[in-house]
């Protein structure tokens, strides 16, 4: 099984957001890392360690298929 994506667009990061003073990591809702939106104020203060992206108009497809339209 594979999945064909039309549009993907960068959303933000994943990563462990700091408060400003004292310079700590903020508490997270329980998860490893904080998603954290590019237009978010807490970005300067996030270190990432990965990118997150949004997919718009996934269509799943066998590999044959795939397989098949590539060939072509």
């Amino acid at each position: 099984m594979a999945v064909l994506v039309e549009d993907v667009t960068a959303w933000g990061v994943a990563g462990i957001v700091y408060a400003p003073e004292p310079l700590k990591p903020l508490p997270s809702d329980g998860e490893q890392f904080t998603l954290v939106a590019y237009d978010d104020p807490r970005l300067p203060w996030t270190l990432a360690c990965r990118e997150v992206v949004a997919l718009h108009g996934c269509t799943v497809v066998g590999l044959d298929d795939l397989a098949e339209q590539t060939a072509a």
